[in-house]
């Protein structure tokens, strides 16, 4: 039989869109336009692992189209210009790849001299070439390049100009090897493409260009284990792939051609870093190897392209028109020859013969291969026949129907849409023979390119993949389970009928308008085809059906549908509205049952006869496939109806009876056998899964169940019953399978993600997570098989593991623990390699993590910031006490606004504190000056006493920033479009009593400049503190923008604070030099210590460099005298510190060990101490934690030389040596001598009020935490009135705090451990100066110092004060606060019990012997120290305490450093907002030590002692570890109780206790666990190692996720800051709703209709509130039952309280299901007349009822389902089934139950009843009660419900029970109760209903039948 063609689906001619894009534009048009665009899919532009998305166009069905025309580049798509862009030079080529390291594509134009990259995005760089190079060919990864014709090698300044002006920075230009090559006249290696070749060096004829910031490297030929460089300039690239590492070449002079491989070539070995690393980590280069060589004669290959072989393998075919041969090559391991020298070899597979051919995208779309399509092959015949081939094998004809483009006068193709195909004439047709067709070019996924004889071109679709979705899965189906050869010939059969099969362009249309599925009517009339070709007479003929003429023929619509033109319409699907109504279309009767295959049947009907039960298997597995999708329930029937015609033709009658039971009304009857015709007697049992899940629930092993599963369900490429194969296996873990070489004991495959599973339900949920089963999968599941799976899930959501993935917490409904996974910032995607396989799954699996998680809460909120919480109020409404300061206004730039924006109101939004906190830290209003009014009083002393109060108040202004910087730190980020806003300071005031008249400060009362200045520079720091660290948007134009015309403090304290937060390594070291050369003072400073505290730790070079230059002790004796401030030099020196911190770096510690102890030299003599000091705290620094470990440091002596610094005495010998004979220290032959410039005679003496600070912390810093009893015993405190005498008073704390440095582990914050650090003589002294009159005299020491004694008592308690504070940082210690209030209470005590200065005191009063001053610092020590404990809690008791310290004056001796000092005590104990504290680790205590020296400043301007700089280097010691909990369904921050676990120490045992987030974690090696706690939210358990690091380091992170827990609200509660007390809650709602049993009808109706509010504050989810009021509510549904109403809120109240909503959808499948069933029993239900379901919802009820029962049986906890409700349902289909009421049937006898006829004549006949009945009766009133359709419906259900076996295995086993069983008959007769064993044991696993309705029908068969049978 000839084949017949089918004509391509035409688009309309072809012309490139780009060249009509230029032509608009004006540009010449050209009629050869071929070779100037190019045709791609849009694939090729997306990014790695999704789509990109530009503009409103979106990436899909369509095709890319890249157009070059002189210098321009055009991209579009679709008819829509994507890019267009205009080249400075002429463009030769250009082409889409991938390149190594990019995300993007990159777009290659390439040029004469260079070639440019671009990316979807913007991105551009250029490579510039040295050569001329005449192709760009894209590889898997990179780019290669095809060497053209020589020419002088020189680069032409046009084009250096070109580049230059180019939107490239200039680096790109200077990079490795490009500059030398242009530059330098020595060639190098890896500039070996641009160097000019010597004569006689081969050179290489292509080159790789791996990334576009590379050069390209030549490229290697492999022959055997030699390799060269392949120079033949006839060797020419033709063709190269991005998905298989192959390359096709063609040699002009040898006319052959030549695949190659292609491979990695790693670098040379003597250029090779990473010897062990991988070839394609370290490559650099590409090598090819030869495959194939077809030698002779012949021209270049007309095409070369990639298509799919039958079975999957790609295939390499050539095309070469000269011999009409196409070649191909299998790109598959087991298919590459070997040719014994380790080089594999193709060959070739096999030919067909074509002059073109194009790979097509057109039978297989379903199908994937290596991650991509499968292509079939579209031949041209010499002939001009178009073949289609899936591999080698023919498949279909097609033609070009030119002749309805003619017809319709199509121009350009529009925007996609197709053309009509009308119906062809004669003459059309040989038009279309006419119109040869010559060739085919440009493929694109199942579109091409067909050239005519003409010239002409036209784009065609060759669509063949039905869009009908149960056509596919049927189609699928044959292609992978039937043998290939009966698949094509099928598929043959198929496409060669005569039927408008809807292409790609008309199915979404088609299918949306609701007409009929004409694909479907294809398949099911091939399939009546193959029935009728079977040899005799299967199908009974049809009989002729007279015409019906319409009602009234002579009216003018009736006419019009009788018309040629409406019929037209309906076969072209035109007009929706006119198509006819879906009816259903049942054939009379079945065929003629296949007869019984013997010896005597002829070979050819057995053949035919096996080949239709092997489709009938193949799609018996797809109809039981749909069985368990709900969505496809609606097309089943059709697939039953066809498969019970080919089962009934086959002979297979199980199969006839399987589909009956399912859909009674769509299975003809059988017809009249006739005498000769008798039924097979091997029949098979159909599988079953319905049988097969209830079997496996009720403890029947998958091993013994396997006769229900279809065989296709076993085989690995059978992805057409994949939604089966899921269930199976989940059902098969679900009961206790493992996974044994692949496979679980069912024989299916099923993959697991990785994770801990302990149990069933755990590796079920895994499964679910591998397979893509997700909770939208869930749901399309019958609700009663969906209840197990639910049920595991449900098991898995209290407490999962913690390292499963994102999805797996998604799928449980626990979407914050995936949140918390999946944010944490995912390893960067390993680069893809030439070589290697694509798995784009890989790459899109990281992507689609996020959309997985999101996808399964898509109502969340996005996280905004909390403007108010109950409790708090408008800040303006925050009054003074003290009547200095006016309310906060919002609209002030004080520093402090953005502060409402972070969690500090969270965490303290329930009082008036972060207000009160921002009015005392404000400095950018007038403060309130207020005085006495007195009449006596004359103006110029009003104005006297207002000048006086206003000096007073300025400087507790002018230390504000301190303490708001501490506030403000890292709460807010930068805007790169503005500059950062820097508040004022503001020293005026305000009058009140004159209406808040503004005063400013005389500055002639004082020097202004001294008192701004440098607290402008405070306020700088404090405001480049609120920047958060680790942001990278601040970059080096940001820094540089906010640059000020000339040098300012406030600009200075900027830069450290950027330095602080380590922003300021982003500059050149041009910037800085820029900076330094400014010579300002406070600049300088910040410089410094912002550029080491940036690079602390990494002793950079150039940065070391910078801050030596600025120590003019360390310069040599030849440098330039430098005139540099002494705070300079004390700034460097400390950066130094910073710089080398921890290092233990000899030079550098020799340095700063003699600096400690310089003689004075030059005019800075007075700022000694302060530079002695920074260099004791660099030393300490440097040597931090080292102690005596530090190696190449013992021969320095460096804790004798200290301990001489800190005790005095002359120099010894050494010493002397050291500094002056240069012949033992190093550093001496460098250093500048000032030694002997000194203008201060100090001799050899030390000087201990300079050297001993220093030197006592160095010690201190040098042997932290290593508890060395030796060193500390030398920083004892003097314990004899000899020692106190030659130690100052405040040496002695400075002592203890170094002392407690050294022995960390024995600081205790008590009571106890203070005193015993007090000696005893202090303590008598003490105890006899506190004495009271009249009490007895105690003995005292005549030679005791009283005010020495004294005043070192008070210096004692401040040390261990601060001991305490810095051993208990940021711990929030109960106890360590308790005491250090007590100190500064007492503190504040004893100084307001002080004896003023010049007052007269009693005999050994101590309180005379100690200053206010003295008493004043000890107070600020005690409460700097009490704030560090209590950093980042905002404790109420220390801010009241702070508060009122802050509001002393000057009269009570309040100097600027105690106002500093109070300042930054109130921003530690809010730092950060609350989101932030103290580490303790050793550079975090020594930077808290310099910070908090004890010694406070005089005046803004008193630098002598301690620079006030160093004050802010307490943010090195700052940490995050706020904990804030975030609701995952909402995105905002919540209150969740915590409990947390801190391990065991030494000083206390593991310890557990509760907070409320947002709250402070304990240090990270401290705590142990953190759990979730309290009934609201579920539950948490979260492990955590005990790690000696920071928690969340900036721009990396931790656990926690940077300091957000995300936690999941449980359905029915309400939040903590909505429902503090837990009244609110949805089940205390509920218990008050169902105790009110006796209210009324109308507030019945008012709480049903609140239902939906009551909901909506509960649950976010749109469909259970849409459910509320469109279900629950009888306002809005007034004809609904009150039944169905009160089941609907009974539904909805125990899904919403039991967080469940999802069993919502189960209860009301469930409760539908049955009440259709009731109504169609009724007659109220349905029509009879549709297809119903019924027996599909029984078989899922029966599930959901074995799943209950075994929940019950194994004790495991409730079923989700209520147990009452599917016993009361099972209930209603026995009562509507066994109803004797619905059985009024004149035959019907009343003894017998109902449905015993039909049963009877059911097992008699062995074939479905009534069915004869329905043809006869149909439309007829019956005597029964009920319809004979309904009968039949309910007949089914009946046989579902009870487990009725098929007749043929009742007849079988009645068989072999009457022929082995003696009496069997007469027992069955006399008693049927006793046959039921007997029964039961023919009959193993069918229910006892079904055995006793068996057993009733037993006495009235004839078992002489059986006898016979």
């Amino acid at each position: 039989m000839p084949k017949s063609r089918r004509p391509l689906c035409l688009l309309g001619p072809f012309e490139p869109y780009g060249r009509e894009v230029e032509s608009k534009g004006g540009a010449e048009s050209s009629e050869d336009f071929r070779g100037k665009y190019s045709l791609f899919d849009a694939e090729a532009v997306c990014e790695k692992g999704g789509s990109v998305e530009i503009g409103a166009a979106t990436f899909g069905d369509h095709d890319e189209e890249l157009y070059v025309h002189n210098n321009t580049v055009v991209w579009s798509a679709g008819r829509h210009v994507r890019k267009r862009f205009s080249c400075a030079a002429t463009v030769v080529q250009a082409k889409w790849c991938r390149m190594s390291d990019t995300r993007e594509p990159l777009l290659c134009v390439l040029h004469s001299d260079f070639i440019n990259t671009y990316t979807p995005s913007g991105e551009m760089h250029i490579v510039p070439l040295h050569c001329r190079v005449s192709a760009i060919w894209p590889l898997p990864c990179g780019l290669l390049l095809q060497r053209g014709a020589d020419r002088t090698p020189t680069l032409s300044s046009d084009t250096f100009s070109l580049a230059m002006e180019s939107p490239i920075h200039h680096r790109d230009w200077l990079r490795e090897g490009f500059r030398d090559s242009v530059i330098s006249p020595l060639p190098s290696r890896r500039s070996s493409f641009l160097s000019t070749p010597p004569a006689s060096r081969p050179t290489s004829t292509f080159f790789y260009l791996q990334h576009p910031l590379e050069m390209p490297h030549p490229v290697k030929v492999e022959e055997g284990a030699k390799s060269r460089l392949l120079s033949d300039m006839d060797e020419s690239i033709i063709w190269s792939s991005t998905v298989v590492p192959y390359i096709v070449t063609y040699h002009a002079g040898k006319r052959q051609h030549t695949v190659w491989k292609v491979k990695a070539a790693p670098a040379d070995s003597e250029s090779n870093v990473l010897k062990d690393a991988p070839a394609w980590d370290i490559m650099e280069s590409i090598s090819l190897q030869r495959s194939w060589t077809k030698k002779g004669g012949q021209q270049q290959a007309r095409e070369v392209f990639v298509a799919t072989d039958e079975d999957g393998v790609a295939l390499l075919c050539l095309v070469i028109a000269e011999s009409q041969q196409l070649f191909s090559f299998r790109l598959h391991s087991s298919d590459i020859a070997n040719d014994g020298q380790g080089e594999p070899k193709l060959e070739v597979a096999w030919t067909i013969t074509a002059i073109s051919a194009a790979p097509i995208v057109a039978t297989r779309l379903g199908l994937k291969n290596r991650g991509g399509p499968a292509y079939d092959i579209l031949t041209l015949s010499p002939d001009g026949t178009l073949s289609l081939h899936i591999g080698r094998y023919h498949v279909c004809r097609y033609y070009l129907p030119v002749s309805t483009v003619l017809s319709l006068g199509l121009g350009s193709p529009g925007k996609g849409s197709a053309s009509v195909v009308k119906p062809v004439d004669a003459a059309s047709s040989r038009r279309d023979e006419a119109e040869k067709i010559v060739g085919l070019c440009d493929p694109v996924q199942g579109r091409v390119n067909v050239v005519t004889e003409s010239g002409k071109m036209y784009r065609c679709a060759v669509g063949l993949t039905p869009s009908s979705a149960i056509t596919v899965l049927c189609v699928n189906a044959l292609s992978q389970g039937l043998r290939p050869a009966l698949y094509r010939y099928l598929l043959s059969r198929l496409l060669e009928r005569e039927f408008p099969i809807a292409d790609a362009l008309r199915v979404t249309t088609a299918k949306a308008s609701g007409k009929p599925d004409l694909e479907w009517a294809a398949f099911s009339g091939l399939i009546t085809e193959i029935i009728r070709d079977m040899p005799g007479e299967v199908l009974p003929p049809k009989k002729a059906t007279p015409h019906k003429p319409l009602k009234d023929d002579s009216s003018a619509w009736n006419f019009l549908l009788q018309s040629s033109m409406h019929r037209s319409n309906l076969a072209n699907l035109r007009y929706p509205a006119l198509m006819p109504k879906e009816s259903i279309s049942i054939a009379e009767t079945l065929p003629m049952p296949g007869p019984i295959i013997t010896d005597d049947v002829d070979a050819e009907t057995a053949v035919y006869f096996s080949v239709m039960v092997e489709i009938l298997e193949v799609l018996h597995a797809v109809y039981e496939d749909c069985k368990l999708d709900t969505l496809r329930w609606r097309e089943l029937w059709q697939l039953g109806a066809t498969l019970s015609s080919l089962a009934a033709a086959g002979g297979e009658m199980e199969y006839v009876d399987h589909y009956s039971r399912d859909f009674p009304l769509a299975v003809p009857p059988l017809p009249v056998l006739p005498d000769l015709v008798s039924l097979k007697n091997d029949w098979k049992v159909p599988p079953n899964l319905f049988q097969w899940l209830e079997n496996c629930l009720r403890g029947k092993r998958p091993a013994e169940n396997m006769e229900n599963l279809p065989g296709l369900l076993t085989k690995e490429s059978a992805t057409c019953v994949d939604w089966s194969r899921r269930v199976i296996g989940f059902y098969d873990l679900l009961t206790g399978g493992r996974v044994v070489n692949g496979r679980l004991p069912s024989g299916v495959q099923v993959h697991i993600a990785p994770g801990i599973a302990t149990n069933a339900e755990q590796r079920t949920v895994l499964a679910m997570v591998a397979e893509g089963f997700g909770l939208p999968e869930l749901d399309r599941l019958p609700p009663g098989v969906s209840l197990p799976l639910r049920h595991a899930l449900d098991r898995c959501r209290e407490a999962p593991p913690g390292n499963w993935p994102a999805q797996a917490y998604v799928l449980i409904g626990r979407e914050d623990l995936a949140s918390t996974h999946v944010a944490r910032p995912l390893k960067r995607m390993t680069t893809h390699k030439i070589g290697e396989k694509l798995n784009v799954d890989d790459a899109s699996s990281v992507i689609k993590q996020f959309d997985d998680l999101w996808m399964a809460a898509p109502y969340t909120l996005h996280l905004r910031p909390i403007s108010s919480l109950p409790g708090s109020s408008d800040p303006n409404d925050s009054a003074d006490p003290d009547g200095t300061s006016a309310g906060v206004d919002p609209q002030v730039v004080d520093g402090m606004e953005l502060m409402a924006t972070t969690s500090a109101p969270l965490r303290f939004g329930r009082d008036l504190r972060l207000n009160e906190v921002r009015r005392l830290l404000g400095s950018s209003k007038p403060v309130a000056v207020r005085t006495s009014n007195a009449p006596d009083v004359s103006d110029p002393d009003i104005v006297a006493q207002q000048q006086a109060q206003l000096w007073q108040l300025a400087q507790r202004t002018t230390a504000l920033p301190f303490g708001r910087g501490a506030f403000t730190l890292g709460t807010s980020s930068a805007m790169l479009t503005e500059a950062l806003p820097i508040p004022k300071l503001v020293l005026a005031g305000r009058l009140p009593s004159q209406h808040d008249a503004t005063v400013n400060l005389d500055a002639s009362a004082g020097n202004l400049a001294d008192v701004t200045s440098w607290p402008e520079f405070h306020n700088g720091v404090a405001a480049g503190l609120r920047l958060a660290p680790g942001q990278t948007k601040i970059s080096r134009t940001w820094i540089v923008y906010n640059k000020p015309d000339e040098p300012n403090f406030s600009h200075a304290g900027l830069l450290m604070a950027l330095g602080l937060h380590k922003h300021l390594g982003v500059l050149a070291a041009t910037d800085v030099y820029r900076y330094l050369s400014q010579e300002h003072e406070a600049t300088t400073v910040g410089v410094l210590l912002g550029m080491s505290a940036a690079h602390r730790g990494t002793m950079d070079p150039g940065i070391s460099k910078m801050l030596y230059l600025h120590i003019p002790a360390r310069h040599p004796p030849s440098y330039p005298e430098l005139e540099l401030p002494t705070l300079v030099q004390s700034a460097a020196l400390l950066a130094v510190g910073l710089l080398y911190q921890g290092s233990a770096h000899r030079l550098t510690t020799e340095i700063l060990l003699a600096e400690i102890g310089r003689k004075p030299g030059g005019d800075n003599a007075l700022d000694r101490e302060g530079y002695a000091l920074a260099a004791g705290l660099a030393l300490g620094l440097v040597t931090l934690g080292r102690g005596r470990d530090a190696w190449g440091l013992a021969d320095l002596h460096i804790e004798d030389r200290l301990r001489h610094y800190m005790s005095g005495g002359s120099d010894t010998i050494d010493e002397r040596q050291r500094r002056f004979d240069g012949t033992v220290s190093s550093i001496n032959s460098v250093s500048r001598g000032f030694d002997d410039q000194s203008q201060v005679m100090e001799g050899s003496t030390v000087n201990l009020d300079v050297t001993a600070p220093g030197a006592t912390l160095a010690l201190g810093l040098m042997f932290l935490k290593t508890n060395c009893e030796v060193v500390a015993a030398r920083l004892a405190v003097p314990d004899t009135h000899f020692a106190l005498e030659y130690v100052r008073p405040d040496f002695i704390l400075l002592r203890l705090v170094a002392r407690s440095l050294i022995l960390w582990d024995s600081v205790q914050p008590t009571e106890e451990w203070i005193q015993a650090q007090i000696p005893g003589i202090v303590k008598e002294a003490m105890l006899v100066s506190s004495k009271e009159d009249g009490s007895p005299e105690l003995p005292l020491n005549a030679d005791a110092d009283l005010e020495a004694l004294a005043q070192a008592h008070v210096n004692i308690l401040a040390g261990a004060c601060l001991s305490i504070g810095l051993r208990y940082a940021g711990t929030a210690s109960a106890e360590a606060q308790q005491s250090l209030r007590h100190y500064a209470l007492y503190f504040m005590n004893e100084k307001r019990a002080a004896v003023p200065h010049g007052a007269a005191a009693s005999p050994n009063n101590r309180r005379q012997y100690v200053d206010r001053s003295t008493l004043e610092t000890c107070l600020n020590v005690a409460v700097l120290s009490l704030s560090l404990v209590m950093a980042g809690t905002g404790h109420l008791e220390t801010f009241r305490l702070l508060r009122f310290l802050r509001r002393r004056t000057d009269a009570d001796g309040i100097t600027f450093g105690n106002q500093m000092a109070i300042s930054m005590a109130i921003g530690f104990l809010f730092l950060g907002g609350g989101g932030l504290t103290f580490a303790t680790n050793n550079g975090a205590v020594a930077a808290l030590l310099i910070a908090l020296y004890p010694r406070f400043p005089t005046a803004p301007n008193d630098h002598r002692c301690h620079l006030q700089a160093f004050r802010h280097l307490y943010v090195l010691a700052t940490e995050k570890r706020c904990l804030q909990t975030v609701d995952v369904d909402t995105g905002l921050p919540v209150y969740v109780p915590i409990e947390m676990t801190l391990k065991e120490t030494p000083h206390y045992g593991e310890t557990t206790f509760s907070r409320v987030t947002p709250c402070i974690l304990p240090e990270r090696n401290l705590l142990k666990r953190v759990r979730v706690c309290g009934p609201r939210y579920w539950p948490q358990d979260i492990e955590l190692p005990a790690l000696d690091k920071p928690w969340w380091e900036p721009g990396e992170s931790g656990p926690f996720d940077g300091g957000t827990l995300y936690v999941k609200r449980k359905v029915g509660a309400r939040s903590y800051a909505d429902d503090p007390i837990g009244c609110r809650s949805l089940l205390s709602r509920a218990i008050h709703k169902s105790g009110d049993g006796n209210c009324s009808q109308a507030a019945g109706r008012n709480q049903l209709s609140e239902v939906d509010q009551l909901v909506s504050t509960f649950s976010a989810d749109p469909s259970m509130l849409a459910f509320a009021q469109l279900f629950c509510s009888r306002a809005d549904n007034s004809k609904s039952s009150g039944e169905f109403d009160n089941f609907c809120l009974q539904a909805l109240y125990e899904s919403v309280s039991t967080d469940r909503p999802a069993l919502l959808q189960t209860y009301m499948a469930l409760y539908t299901s049955v009440g259709a069933l009731i109504d169609r029993a009724t007659g109220r239900g349905t029509s009879a007349n549709s297809i119903c379901s019924d027996s599909l919802s029984i078989y899922s009820l029966k599930i959901a009822v074995a799943y209950c029962d075994i929940i019950d049986q194994s004790a495991e906890g409730k079923p989700l389902v209520q147990r009452t409700f599917l016993t009361g349902l099972a209930k209603r289909v026995d009562d509507i089934l066994n109803s004797p009421s619905l059985f009024s049937s004149e035959a019907q006898s009343p003894e017998l139950k109902p449905f015993f006829s039909e049963l009877f004549a059911y097992l008699d006949s062995r074939q479905f009843p009534l069915k004869q009945a329905r043809q006869s009766d149909y439309g007829s009133k019956r005597t029964s009660a009920l319809d004979t359709r309904v009968c039949c419906i309910l007949f089914s259900c009946f046989l579902c419900w009870y487990g009725i076996p098929q007749p043929r295995r009742i007849t079988s086993a009645l068989r072999q029970l009457v022929t082995e069983v003696p009496g069997f008959q007469n027992t069955m007769r006399s008693d049927l109760h006793s046959a039921l064993p007997v029964l039961a044991l023919a009959l193993p696993s069918t229910p006892l209903p079904a055995l006793l309705r068996i057993s009733e029908c037993l006495p009235f068969l004839s078992l002489a039948k059986f006898r016979s049978l």
